[in-house]
């Protein structure tokens, strides 16, 4: 079989490789890439992979194609979840996932809601501004709220994530350096709160996560430093990435927003929407452990391999209207469910997290009534870790 090929990998503007991969989509159910990836593009074929014993996550290959073969940011990309599979991965999951629970996350409602009201309010009084500025630290500032960080300490906690949200992709040199010096930093001061609160516990998650107990098993003191910088840098860019596509959807559709200021129960449905048109994290990067057939074809080992969370989202044969806003397309109980947090093993584990803090945003954003001024296509976006437009300039 003919496989389509796509020059994905040198296109580096986020719009122009949505649309690439959506006209991929619109041809094929796979495409392979100029630097030999293979992009699965079905809502059904990717539903299936993300509980695919045999494709594990990247591992150390990336760090491999970089040249960084020791040192401090290697020993802690190597040690995540992200990079794991098998008993490795399964027994830091369990552990960690008893501290990510519902009532926990919360708890938190009120730091993100009182968070972006401060910014709105200042966004008020000065009659407008850009939304992507004035919110892009929300994310961690919650995270810090959960983890237990001084509030003093969070601007350096967002410096030194900023510095290491490249490090899920390909680095160049000075990314690397950064990034490195950023992970010192990180594990150090975490590890000063660590052995805080191993003799003074608190109402945090790093209590959480000394607690955390299955079947006799803990976390040791540095699985659990390793464990808070991973969900820090997994879940800064990522959310902060998303609240701007999920900003632009609903000010580019002012009845949405409209709803989102109306009805506090179309929020969650709301958001939900947003991220299936516009999903910040693209796409799941996995690797081939053994050979297996992948939409018809046997795909050898050591193959990668790119879930397309954008185009599953917007798949005819999966979703009524793929390409409209559908406000409670959700809310019916035969709603396909959203790919775009993964599925299987690798679920993401902050993803209600992620959600509590985007509905607030959203909600407390729609509140202000503002109005984008300028031409939602004439937007540039940028991309990190997540896909993102650049500004959001409004007035209110």
């Amino acid at each position: 079989m003919d496989e389509q090929r796509v020059p994905a990998s040198t296109v580096t503007d986020p719009q122009e490789w949505k649309n690439l991969m959506l006209a991929a989509a619109s041809r094929g159910a796979t495409a392979v890439d100029d630097a030999g990836v293979l992009h699965v593009l079905r809502y059904h074929d990717i539903e299936k992979l993300l509980h695919e014993p045999r494709l594990h996550g990247v591992g150390l290959s990336i760090f491999d194609a970089m040249g960084i073969t020791d040192g401090p940011l290697r020993d802690w990309y190597g040690a995540l979840m992200f990079t794991n599979d098998g008993p490795i991965h399964d027994r830091l999951r369990r552990l960690v996932s008893k501290t990510f629970t519902p009532r926990a996350v919360d708890r938190l409602r009120h730091v993100a809601a009182s968070l972006v009201d401060e910014r709105m309010t200042a966004v008020r009084a000065a009659g407008g501004g850009d939304l992507v500025a004035k919110l892009k630290d929300v994310p961690m500032r919650v995270m810090c709220a959960l983890v237990g960080v001084p509030a003093a300490a969070v601007p350096d906690f967002i410096a030194w994530v900023d510095a290491l949200s490249p490090v899920f992709g390909f680095m160049d040199a000075s990314q690397i350096d950064a990034a490195s010096a950023a992970i010192t930093d990180l594990l150090s001061y975490v590890r000063g709160l660590v052995g805080r609160r191993s003799e003074t516990p608190g109402d945090d998650l790093i209590t959480s996560l000394l607690r955390a107990e299955h079947d006799g098993d803990h976390l040791t003191r540095d699985e659990t430093v390793s464990m808070v910088a991973n969900l820090l840098v997994g879940g800064h860019d990522t959310t902060a990435s998303q609240i701007g596509c999920s900003l632009l959807t609903l000010l580019a559709r002012p009845e949405r927003l409209a709803l989102a200021r109306a009805d506090a129960a179309a929020v969650p449905l709301l958001v939900a929407e947003t991220i299936r048109l516009e999903p910040s994290i693209a796409a799941a990067p996995r690797t081939i452990a053994e050979p297996f057939v992948i939409c018809g074809v046997e795909r050898p080992a050591g193959t990668m391999v790119a879930c397309n969370f954008l185009t599953a989202n917007r798949d005819p044969d999966v979703w009524r209207d793929p390409g409209a806003f559908v406000p409670r397309r959700f809310e019916a109980p035969e709603a396909p469910r959203l790919l775009s947090f993964g599925g299987g093993p690798h679920f993401c584990l902050g993803a209600s997290l992620a959600r509590m803090t985007l509905e607030e945003t959203v909600r407390r954003v729609a509140a202000a009534s503002p109005a984008l001024d300028q031409d939602p296509d004439d937007i540039a976006w940028v991309q990190v870790l997540g896909r993102s437009p650049a500004r959001l300039s409004v007035t209110c």
